[in-house]
């Protein structure tokens, strides 16, 4: 069985590196944004396919108001993270990000955010990330969604390490909530947070406010501490099997 589960990862791979390297190519953004998603389907049908058409079967969800705050705590932290080490980068390559133009703006951008959320998070954390722990256990379940997730994002300007801690966050909240729809939440938060950032940083006067390594360095240590709580507030009152 296990066998059977890393052939069809490197299957569901491939279709995603091939069809999103031809997504990345179409230069109208609505076109390019249905394509994405159909391979997203496509990709998660084939793992669908190996469950006798079935979605793989995960534990019951829980909703706690700690656990809600935990997810919170969680994201803010994950935006500082990802978002501020991406800025650490072009700022020790001398690169001026405020050049990088908007596509469009947050209000039409909304829609896409909303169908990207969900679709990722079924796909990688209900379908993916649950298969995989049913075969191979939580901490697999987690790290190898998280390195397929990164890997996914290869083309988009996202970058593939914070792709990567954000699958490990994201696959976390799941496996400690087993809410898909808590995870879709969390994934909107973040991305339209995110999306608003990109304003932030392409305005000269507003990233002076952090544009120097200790600012940078010291949120981004903030961001990890909350990744942290985040753990500790989900782990609370959770059995000693459920620990990782």
């Amino acid at each position: 069985m296990t066998k059977n589960l890393y052939l069809n990862l490197l299957l569901f791979i491939s279709v995603l590196l091939v069809g999103f390297y031809f997504t990345s190519e179409l230069n109208n953004l609505w076109i390019a944004h249905l394509y994405h998603l159909g391979i997203m389907a496509l990709a998660g049908l084939i793992l669908i396919a190996s469950e006798k058409g079935k979605l793989p079967k995960k534990e019951k969800a829980e909703f706690k108001i700690n656990k809600i705050i935990g997810i919170i705590t969680g994201i803010i932290g994950l935006i500082a993270v990802c978002n501020l080490i991406p800025v650490l980068a072009s700022k020790m390559a001398g690169i001026d990000i405020t050049k990088h133009p908007i596509i469009i703006g947050l209000n039409l951008m909304v829609p896409i955010l909303i169908s990207i959320s969900i679709f990722e998070e079924v796909l990688f954390r209900r379908v993916l990330a649950q298969n995989i722990k049913n075969t191979l256990g939580i901490r697999k379940g987690i790290w190898i969604s998280a390195f397929i997730f990164a890997i996914a994002h290869i083309y988009s300007d996202t970058g593939i390490l914070p792709s990567f801690i954000a699958g490990i966050v994201l696959a976390y909240i799941y496996f400690k909530t087993n809410s898909i729809y808590l995870n879709i939440f969390a994934h909107l938060f973040y991305n339209i947070t995110t999306y608003y950032l990109l304003a932030v940083f392409r305005d000269k006067d507003k990233l002076e406010l952090i544009y120097n390594y200790q600012t940078i360095a010291l949120l981004i240590s903030f961001g990890i501490v909350l990744i942290v709580g985040m753990t500790k507030i989900l782990n609370k009152k959770a059995s000693r099997q459920q620990r990782i």
